[in-house]
């Protein structure tokens, strides 16, 4: 989980193919990491899609946004 939460500040808009290729992780575990994310309100999903979704990371975003607006 570490690795994600590094990856996360990296890049803070994200689909769950992307955590295959950014953490060297099986489908599987990218979308079980995905899954417990969005769960526990730390991500959200932004498409609405029922495919291809694209997630973002709700503290990184706004941490970023209120940086900009200093």
């Amino acid at each position: 989980m570490n690795r994600f939460a590094r990856q996360l500040l990296q890049y803070p808009y994200f689909t769950a193919p992307d955590l295959v290729e950014y953490l060297d992780v099986s489908r599987r575990t990218a979308y079980k990491v995905v899954a417990e994310l969005e769960s526990d309100g730390l991500i959200e999903e932004v498409t609405g899609k029922e495919r291809g979704k694209e997630y973002k990371a709700i503290d990184v975003f706004d941490i970023l946004q209120s940086s900009t607006r200093d």
